[in-house]
């Protein structure tokens, strides 16, 4: 059966230059690829990581490898647009489940959106500190990020609507530093603080 292509490959991207299958079984096997390239990257780092390595760790012929992906370069821009698809979809979904005062669940699912995927996200950061356009992508998903995040806020605290806006800019901060802060023998307590933190500001209290 004949699903619809994740968003991220529903065109090709002007700057990655890679093809986009229409077939299922096209897609599933970018999939794979992009999976393996992910994992050798955090691995090795993207210039240690070798299409050929790729090829072969996601079972893929070379010759198909570089049909779907002409370089190094566009796995790892469509690795970029994955992962922001991802979470982009993620919270789109959330604004569409959550209703008026489900403010405890809108809490802990922000903070799980940024804290789940730890191998993808930490490839993403790795991918956005090699590029000189860096501060074009981060400006352009972080105004995507923070018009859902407000549109959450306004869902579940109609009656605070007017706040959202501003609170959804010191949310989206305090999700954006969890990752960093917690790890470590103390990123358990640091998570139960943030999370707080990130309910309050749900709340709008």
């Amino acid at each position: 059966m004949e699903t619809s292509p994740p968003s991220y490959a529903r065109k090709s991207s002007h700057k990655s230059n890679a093809i986009a299958p229409k077939r299922q079984r096209g897609r599933e096997r970018v999939a794979l690829i992009l999976d393996a390239a992910s994992s050798l990257f955090a691995e090795k780092g993207v210039e240690g990581a070798t299409m050929t390595e790729i090829a072969a760790r996601s079972g893929t012929a070379i010759g198909s490898l570089y049909r779907f992906f002409p370089t190094r370069e566009s796995i790892a821009i469509t690795l970029l647009e994955r992962f922001i698809e991802d979470r982009l979809d993620l919270l789109d979904r959330m604004h569409e489940e959550l209703g008026p005062g489900a403010l405890d669940a809108a809490a802990e699912l922000l903070m799980n959106a940024w804290l789940e995927k730890r191998e993808e996200r930490d490839v993403t950061t790795m991918l956005m500190a090699t590029r000189s356009d860096a501060g074009h992508y981060t400006a352009q998903w972080r105004s995507q990020f923070l018009e859902r995040v407000v549109r959450i806020l306004e869902r579940v605290t109609p009656d605070k609507a007017e706040t959202a806006p501003a609170r959804g800019v010191v949310v989206l901060h305090v999700l954006k530093l969890a990752p960093q802060l917690v790890t470590g023998s103390l990123g358990g307590e640091i998570e139960k603080e943030l999370r707080q933190v990130v309910l309050g500001l749900v709340r709008g209290a």
